[in-house]
């Protein structure tokens, strides 16, 4: 689940967003310290990046069964855990919620 998770994260595309969201700023707070706070993934980015991508994997879970999708994190977490679909779909609920 780690290793799934290390490449999900950067698939949200939140550090694009932050860094695209530079562009339509004026004045001082667009500096070069500004962009290294978004590479250095701080915090409140990396939590914007876990629930985005938990959610979406819960929600797009059984579409991707249907289409024989490459795993999601459901199907990560349910083969590394040996947990039931519904046991973890309330795990990611309570890391989002933890987030």
């Amino acid at each position: 689940m780690e290793e799934y998770m290390q490449v999900a994260l950067q698939t949200t595309g939140y550090s694009m967003l932050a860094t695209v969201s530079f562009i339509g700023m004026a004045g001082d707070m667009v500096t070069e310290q500004a962009f290294d706070w978004v590479f250095n993934r701080p915090k409140i980015v990396r939590a914007s990046e876990t629930i985005c991508r938990l959610v979406d994997d819960v929600r797009s879970h059984k579409f991707e069964q249907e289409r024989g999708h490459a795993a999601s994190g459901v199907e990560c977490y349910i083969r590394q855990y040996g947990l039931s679909e519904q046991e973890v779909y309330k795990e990611f609920h309570m890391q989002v919620v933890n987030a």
